[in-house]
């Protein structure tokens, strides 16, 4: 039997061609964390983001994202509003950040990202999970990981604070939940 639901998932997913999906916002985050005095992972997550997903099979076709910069949430009223401030995000001339995809090449995902008005071309590590048929909907459903480093100060965020107070490096964990449109 698994063996069938194995051939099944490939049979899936060789036939599934182009397909746009829309991002299921209750089963996704976007995430990072850095290092704060150089000893501890502080971490928080952007509560409101939007996208837009073209899959085919494995093979992105499109993927573009957008964050509201306010919707920040480390746990710490304090800190955030700090970090909404002109010392880091600067929320209110920046609310928005942004990222497009550029290119695709195996396992490794190449775009632009935004933020602060600057913007920088990363990398990021890309796993995409096999469809599956959600039991209750009948949807599609595929999942997709995004993982990478980025440093604040190419992004002009936290100019000012020293890397011995924030780290300079931020790592992304981008985890999209998709459905079938």
């Amino acid at each position: 039997m698994k063996k069938f639901l194995v051939i099944a998932g490939l049979a899936s997913l060789l036939t599934l061609g182009a397909v746009e999906f829309s991002i299921d916002k209750g089963h996704s985050s976007v995430e990072f964390k850095t290092k704060h005095l150089l000893v501890t992972n502080v971490g928080g997550k952007f509560e409101n983001f939007s996208g837009k997903v073209d899959l085919d099979g494995k093979k992105l076709n499109a993927l573009e994202g957008e964050i509201e910069m306010a919707s920040v949430d480390t746990g710490n009223s304090g800190r955030d509003t700090h970090i909404k401030s002109k010392d880091f995000f600067d929320v209110e001339k920046n609310p928005k950040g942004y990222f497009k995809m550029t290119e695709q090449k195996g396992d490794k995902l190449y775009g632009i990202l935004t933020l602060r008005g600057a913007s920088k071309e990363i990398v990021l590590d890309l796993d995409i999970s096999d469809p599956v048929t959600h039991p209750k909907t009948k949807q599609m459903v595929v999942a997709i990981e995004l993982e990478g480093e980025i440093n604040r100060k190419d992004f002009g965020i936290g100019g000012n604070i020293p890397s011995s107070v924030v780290g300079d490096k931020i790592k992304l964990m981008i985890n999209l939940e998709l459905n079938k449109k």
